[in-house]
Order: structure tokens, then sequence, then C-alpha cells
């Protein structure tokens, strides 16, 4: 039988590899599941290697040559990713158990070379040892070598380099790929866009002002990432696989997509593949804000078509969805597909494919917390929909054993209560869900108004499918109390109730033209003209925002100095930003104290302590939620066993829901 992904499972030959099928693993790693550790942690083999079960290429981050010795903010991007040391031969034994990992699971193994500032290029140089005083008929021993690493710093810009310092450069690539290739790894992939480099700040335009023959022409600015990628080639041999990662085309001012097709069609005299990527690191990362699903693939498809023969052409950005994946080859677009976060979110996203079950492939909502929560949120890695990153290397010992069915009551149809029902269903036990609504989905419901929620949505969507799939007793419109539940005699109660919006000691709070954010996206017609919103957090904004785009002026009234300061703050919090910058009828209001809502306007207190008002039709209050954890508790002593997820506890986020579910079902 014809797989159903057959274009996706396709094998490729690259040189003298052969990639297994056409997904890889781009370079990525949830920033905090290494430690200081100058070798890659058992924690990063483990999560590594189960992305080797199913991609063609496993590529790994770790050469990164900038933070050995250096101390750098805690909340930067770059402060927690691993930086691997090359030159040691005890962090290479663990470079090679990492290669060993990959290659167990038939993946080519990869190993990224990423130097940006503050930065230092190493370069080995070897030197003969003085020789030992002999004594009087001692016989030499035979000369000894010994090394040092001499470091190239690349803090500047391309002017502040001369000739011999590139040269040397061009050496310490060349020296690093080598090295991996000793270390048994088949294939390197070097960072060569956003301007974030010196290769990648020699090419555009915007960052290269040299007037020698390094700048001003293309034909010139090409000169040294080029050399770059000959001296590799010519240290490396054919035997090794050359990529680069490639801006598509660079920030207005800086080099074209044509340029980009001049200078692939040079660069592939040395490289085997590019990964096209996008023109500045956030768009890299589309969120729901970015509102295409694949926003990179039709420019990638020129650059494919431009370059010609001779150069696979891959392409990252929001690749997730098999179907979205497979048209994208059928059609020839691109050659490979490159996927971070999809490998993140699922860890058995090969597996799926080869059965064709990509319904089974979990959404990815593409919140970006993968990179990080929040700067005030613990430093662990998670990711929203997949509760064991972070927990790889050991999950296997924290999972308890089924033991015998039991009959099990999960109490809420939200987020928390669907994913718990699964897993219980998964791990053989008899579940009835409990939904007191017409509808299952809890606090994530409001994701159909939005436009830009629509990866929420699509989690939504997936979990109602899910329960629906295993066959699930689903009990809607149906509030379970303590009575009922006793009646049925249940072996274990999962109580997952959520939360209730939080109502603040705020004069005129009770008035008929106040309403919650949930409202405001599912009743957005019944809004007047005017709305004020009081809570600039990120529920508070995007309710907003959704009115805006609805033809309402929104005034949000925030306490903090900025808004929706919860939002994770890499490579999704400037997306959010840019979203609600570009609606002229959003307005902000920083540092104010809402000191009271009247019928048809809000009072509040400016940083100043002046009193000012909104003039308004309707009034949104969005300042938090609180738990239902006494109503839970209501649900307890009735059964042997009872647990409370997620929000019943304190009130969290769809990464806490689902981190909560998992452990919870796995504990039965």
């Amino acid at each position: 039988m014809e797989p159903k992904y057959k274009h996706m499972l396709s094998p490729l030959k690259v040189g003298n590899f052969t990639f297994k099928n056409r997904l890889v693993a781009a370079n990525s790693l949830p920033h905090f599941l290494q430690g200081p550790e100058s070798y890659p942690a058992d924690t990063v083999i483990a999560h590594y290697e189960n992305k080797a079960r199913g991609a063609a290429v496993t590529t790994c981050m770790g050469i990164n040559n900038f933070t050995k010795g250096v101390q750098l903010p805690m909340e930067a991007d770059f402060s927690h990713f691993p930086d691997y040391d090359l030159y040691d031969a005890n962090s290479q034994n663990y470079l090679m158990q990492l290669a060993d990992s990959i290659h167990y699971h038939d993946s080519i193994a990869c190993m990224g070379i990423f130097v940006g500032p503050p930065s230092a290029y190493p370069l080995m140089r070897f030197k003969d040892a003085a020789p030992p005083e002999l004594k009087p008929g001692e016989l030499a021993p035979p000369p000894m070598r010994e090394f040092e690493i001499e470091k190239i710093f690349a803090h500047g810009m391309p002017e502040d380099y001369d000739e011999v310092t590139l040269d040397k450069i061009c050496d310490s690539y060349a020296e690093q790929a080598a090295i991996l290739k000793t270390l048994a790894f088949d294939m390197v992939s070097i960072h060569y866009c956003y301007r974030a480099n010196l290769p990648s700040k020699f090419m555009s335009p915007l960052t290269n002002k040299r007037t020698d023959g390094y700048g001003g022409s293309l034909e010139n600015r090409m000169k040294f990432p080029l050399e770059v990628l000959k001296r590799v080639r010519e240290k490396v041999g054919r035997n090794f696989i050359i990529e680069i990662i490639w801006s598509q085309e660079d920030e207005e001012g800086g080099y074209t997509l044509e340029d980009s097709i001049t200078f692939l069609k040079e660069a592939k005299k040395y490289i085997d593949v590019v990964q096209l990527r996008a023109k500045n690191v956030d768009d890299a990362h589309p969120t729901g804000f970015t509102l295409e699903e694949t926003p990179l693939l039709e420019k990638a498809a020129l650059i494919k078509k431009g370059v010609g023969d001779g150069l696979i052409v891959g392409s990252t950005g929001g690749y997730h969805y098999p179907e979205t994946c497979e048209k994208a080859l059928a059609e020839g677009k691109v050659d490979l597909i490159y996927m971070a976060r999809a490998w993140v979110s699922n860890p058995e996203y090969g597996k799926l494919i080869k059965e064709g079950r990509g319904d089974d492939v979990v959404p990815c909502i593409r919140c970006n917390k993968c990179h990080g929560r929040g700067v005030h949120d613990p430093f662990i890695s998670v990711c929203s929909v997949n509760p064991i990153i972070g927990l790889e290397h050991k999950i296997a010992r924290m999972v308890d054993p089924v033991g015998k069915k039991k009959k099990v009551a999960v109490v809420g149809g939200g987020p928390a209560g669907m994913r718990c029902a699964m897993y219980l269903h998964d791990r053989g036990h008899e579940v009835t869900l409990y939904e007191a609504s017409d509808a299952l989905g809890g606090a994530i419901k409001h994701a159909d108004y939005p436009v830009f929620k629509w990866p929420v949505k699509h989690l939504k969507d997936w979990l109602i499918a899910q329960v629906g799939k295993r066959n699930i007793r689903v009990e809607m419109k149906t509030r379970a109390d303590r009575d009922l539940l006793a009646a049925k005699d249940y072996d274990v109660i999962v109580a997952s109730l959520g939360a209730v919006p939080v109502k603040p000691p705020i004069p005129g709070i009770d008035g008929t033209n106040v309403r919650t954010a949930e409202e405001a996206f599912r009743k957005t017609a019944e809004f007047g003209k005017r709305v004020a919103v009081i809570g600039g957090g990120e529920v508070g904004v995007e309710a907003a925002m959704h009115l805006c785009e609805n033809g309402h002026e929104a005034t949000v009234i925030e306490m903090r100095g900025e808004l929706a300061a919860d939002a994770t703050k890499i490579h999704y919090s400037e997306m959010l930003s840019a979203y609600w910058h570009k609606l002229g009828n959003f307005h902000p209001v920083l540092n104010a104290t809402v000191t009271e809502i009247r019928p048809d306007a809000v009072v509040y207190r400016d940083a100043m302590g002046e009193t000012k008002t909104v003039p308004c039709d309707q009034v949104v209050v969005s300042v938090g939620m609180k738990p239902l954890r006494d109503e839970a508790l209501t649900l307890s002593g009735i059964s042997p066993e009872f647990y409370m997820l997620a929000d019943c506890k304190a009130t969290g986020t769809i990464q806490q829901a689902m981190r909560s579910a998992f452990g919870v079902a796995h504990r039965i």
C-alpha cells in the first residue's frame, strides 16, 4: 500500500549519504536543558535521540564559542545556549556519544556552528615543546608537540578585520568542521543568517561598509562568506555534508532575493544543503500573529528554482501540519522540510507520519515557551503541549506502572480535563468526562473568535476530536456534584473545574456595562463603539485587539509600565506588540490605577496622581483569574483517590495544564 505521506517519507541521496526521509530537525534546543557543562549532558542527548527516531537529519546546537568563561545576563536569550568545548578530549567523548545515539536511529548527525557576539573563533596552533634538560649519557626522547588555542575575537563589524585575521577565521571554521568529522558527525550546519555573525555581516550592505575588495559590490561582499565555505570543504573533503543557514533575503536596504540566488549559485560549489530562513530571528519563529501558516515557503520556492540543480534546498518557518509539508514537497517547492517546534511538541512526529496518522499530531500553539516562559518564571525548559520536555532523560522512572483498571471521573472539560481523560483512557482505565456547559474547551473556547488565536483553536479542536476518537464517555450539561459522583461509586475522582475571573473591589464593578474578557471575544457584536479594558496583561491586550479588529475603539488601562508583561519574552512578545501597534484604534494607558467605573466612563489615577477619565460604552475587566479550589475540594472524600488539576490549585497556562494532566494521569 502506498504511504499516505509518500513525499515526506521519500529517501534522498546527498553525496555519499542517504537521508531516510525529507524531515529535518532544525537547529534548536529548549533553552534550559543544558547546564554549565562543556559537553552535551544526558538531558540533551535524550532530547536529540528522541528527534532522531523520526528525523532524517538531527541538527544539534552547541558549538557557539561565545559563553565559555563569560558571565552573561541570565534573562538574555543566548545566555542559556550550550557551549561545547570542541578542543577538550573529555568533552569530545560526550560529543561522540551524542553522534552515536543519533546514528542508532539511522539519522544523520549534524552539529551547528554559530559564532555571534560576544564571540571568538578558536584556532588550534601546534608548537614544538621545549627540549628537556638531559643528564650526561641520557638519550633525548622523541620530539614532542604541544598546542595552544588562539582566539580570534569577532565583536566588531566587517571593517574591523584585516586580511590576516580573516584568513585565520576561515581556518577556524574549517578546523572546527574537521574536528566534528573526527568525532563521527556526518554534517555541519554553519549559521549565515540574520546578520548575526561575521559572514552574514559581510554579505549585507547594511553592515558591510568596507571600501576595499571585500565591500561595495555584491561580488566583493560575497568573497569572505564564500572563502569560509571553500576552506571548510578543502579541510573535510567530499565525504561530509556542509549546510548553511541562510536568510532568504535581508531587511530593507540589504541584500535581495536575487542576490541570494547569485550567492547560492556560487556557494553550491562547496556546500550540499541550504536551510532558508527569515530576514530576522523573530520572523523565523512565526506565531499566531503571523496569520500565515508557512510564510516563507513561496520565496523558498523561488530561490530553489533560481539556483537550479546541484543544491538541496530546505525551508523553515511554521512547518508542522503534515498535509502542508506533504504538499510543499509534492509540488517541488522545497527538497527538505525543516522543523524545530514540531519535534519539541511531537517527539513521535516521524512515527506518526510513517503510520499515516497525521490527525494524531499534536498542534503546536506557537507560544515559543520552548525558548523560555518569561523573565519572572523559573528557568526550566517546557513545551505547552508536550509535558515531558525537560523530563525526557528521566521520565521512564517518573511514570508509575499501570495497576488494576480503575473507574475514573474527570470533572471539567477544559484542556486539562480532556488531556487527562485521554491519558487515563490510554492507560486502560474506564473514564467518564463531565462538563457543565454545552461544549468542551473550557478556558480556550474563546480561541474560536480572534483570527490571531488560530493555533490555540487548532489545539482545542484537536483535543475534542481525540476525546471522540477514543470513544471516551462524555456527560455534557452535567454539573457533577458530590451526590452525583457518590452514587456512581468511582475509584478515582479528578477535579478540573478551572478558574473564574477576579472581580476587583472597584466602585461600579457591578454595573450593567461591565463585561469579562471572555465576553469580549464571544459577544463582540453586542459591544458599543468605545470600550475600556481594565487590565493590560496578555489576555486583556488580546481582548482589546480583537475588539479593534471588529471596529471598536479600545483603550487598555494597565497598572504596570508595560503591556502584556506576562507574555513570553523571546520571539513572541515582539510579535504581539507589533500586532497591536498596527491597530490605529488601540490605545494603551500605562501606570494607571482605576478608581471608579461609571456608566459612561472609567476613572483612573495616573503616575503623577492626577485623576483622568476614559469615556466608554462598555468596560472589560481582565485582571486575573481565581482558581475554583474550594469547589473542587467539595468532591474529595467520596472515592479512594482524589486529585485536582491545574487551575483548581493555581491559575496558570496551557503548558501548566498539560503538565498537570500528564502527571496526575500517570500516577493512576
